[in-house]
């Protein structure tokens, strides 16, 4: 097949650092390479790809989100991509969802589309952004598109917009010879993200510190995160770094004893939670989006219902909120060393059942064929 993947314009690829939907865009579309596809990447000049690259910004934006808000910076990128792609490819692999605008332009060619939903979608009061009722706008503009291809990250995912034509729910996957796995752990807490409300570092940070248990944060920073960062987070946890690269991250999961991911919205399938279990740390985290689905409560760590109002199931930690995470937190702490090895292998296990990036691009494969056949 000639395939197009489509990406957004503010990473290079494949990231050194910051940048889930970009690894696992790259990821797919190195894959499809491997399985002898005929696959251009659109991108920025500054990535670096196997196959045919093209491009409109010779370098990368920046993940900066008040370019992200200006819209004419995503629309120059599209506009260009859309205009030079009907009829060159069999299908395009759209996964430039910032705002979904793409829609716009795919609606226009006769060349198939499917797009990969990397978002929420979903007001959070917690983003000092949900102001502007972005997500609001995003949700109305896919339901006025709502029959072309779409799939979605996991099932929990489909209930933001349910009105969708959903192809398949396709995992994100991991390269997973970058994820070492480690079975002699240290004796520290981690959190790593997006230094954001939504992620909960603070949160992470004082269910740690209450337990007297230590904690280490690596976090990317955005320009729109920063006042949270310099005024909620800093104050308590000291500077957050950065991550530099695959290598430093997976010994920065494979040396912990336990990621605490205190997730305060629906992520739809966040890709540290996978890394984290692929290294053999088990993952304490709250029941909220995708997290059911990633995870195996008991086996590859801990899922604790968000709050005494908010109970989305029947866990084994049966307290809610702080106190069902410092509960989790104390039980992996207290596990006999056998019981805590097996937790280990059985995140890598799973991961390697699940979670595969080679998994992930059978899943994309199948999804073209089953679109082209229809058409």
């Amino acid at each position: 097949m000639k395939i197009a993947v489509l990406g957004p314009p503010w990473l290079s690829v494949p990231p050194l650092g910051y940048g889930g939907t970009e690894r696992v865009f790259y990821n797919v579309a190195e894959g499809l390479v491997k399985k002898g596809h005929e696959v251009t990447l659109f991108a920025t000049g500054d990535s670096h790809f196997s196959s045919r690259l093209e491009y409109f910004y010779p370098k990368a934006l920046g993940n900066n989100l008040d370019l992200k808000l200006n819209p004419f910076y995503i629309l120059s990128h599209l506009h260009y991509f859309y205009k030079n792609a009907d009829s060159r490819f069999d299908i395009i692999h759209d996964n430039a969802s910032d705002m979904m605008l793409s829609v716009y332009f795919a609606s226009m060619i006769k060349t198939p589309t499917v797009f990969t939903m990397h978002g929420s979608y979903i007001n959070n009061p917690k983003d000092p952004y949900s102001v502007y009722q972005i997500m609001t706008s995003i949700r109305k503009t896919l339901g006025e598109f709502k029959d072309m291809n779409f799939v979605s990250l996991s099932d929990a995912q489909r209930t933001i917009i349910p009105e969708l034509n959903y192809v398949k729910t396709i995992y994100n996957g991991i390269l997973l010879q970058n994820y070492s796995l480690n079975t002699q752990d240290s004796d520290q807490i981690i959190w790593i993200g997006r230094v954001n409300p939504t992620k909960g570092p603070e949160v992470a940070y004082s269910v740690a510190t209450q337990l007297k248990k230590k904690i280490i944060l690596r976090g990317y920073i955005d320009s729109g995160d920063r006042s949270y960062y310099e005024t909620q987070v800093k104050p308590l946890t000291g500077e957050i770094k950065e991550i530099s690269g695959i290598e430093e991250k997976s010994s920065f999961f494979g040396n912990a004893k336990l990621y605490l991911f205190p997730i305060q919205y629906e992520d739809t399938c966040p890709l540290t939670p996978l890394e984290s279990m692929a290294c053999g740390t088990p993952v304490v985290t709250y029941a909220r989006g995708a997290m059911l689905e990633q995870m195996i409560d008991g086996k590859t760590g801990f899922i604790v219902n968000p709050s005494n109002n908010d109970i989305r199931g029947n866990w084994i930690i049966k307290k809610a909120g702080i106190d069902g995470l410092r509960e989790a937190i104390e039980r992996i702490y207290s596990m006999p060393e056998n019981e805590y090895r097996a937790m280990r292998l059985n995140c890598r296990t799973h991961i390697e059942n699940k979670f595969s990036v080679n998994k992930m691009v059978d899943e994309y494969e199948k999804v073209y064929e089953q679109i082209l056949n229809k058409k």
